[in-house]
């Protein structure tokens, strides 16, 4: 499990949402987000990238880039992971985006005493 601390100084527990990413791609080879699609059909323009994020350590044939943007007033990260080739199943090189998502935990459950 993993967990995240908000704004508000609380602790919530998130997993991976993979999503959808309108990006432009520069001729010197950066990668921009444009917007965030939801997996529902929802879309949201990225008003402004505010880091953009290199590639780190290849750890267990994936890399991952953060990038924090801005969506309105809400500022979030985005990570890209570049997923290495794995030639013996005949699977080239993967980028694919995600977010952390907030868990729905149901009102007096375990899960909801712990946080």
């Amino acid at each position: 499990m993993d967990y995240v601390t908000t704004s508000q100084g609380e602790r919530r527990r998130v997993h991976r949402e993979y999503v959808d990413v309108v990006a432009r791609f520069g001729r010197d080879g950066s990668i921009d987000p444009v917007c965030v699609v939801w997996r529902d059909g929802r879309s949201f323009p990225i008003d402004e990238v505010l880091e953009a994020g290199s590639f780190g350590t290849l750890v267990h044939g994936c890399q991952t880039a953060r990038y924090r943007v801005r969506l309105g007033r809400h500022e979030t990260d985005l990570y890209l992971e570049r997923r290495e080739p794995v030639p013996a199943l005949g699977e080239g090189e993967r980028l694919i985006w995600w977010v952390h998502a907030y868990d729905q935990v149901k009102p007096g459950s375990s899960d909801a005493a712990a946080q």
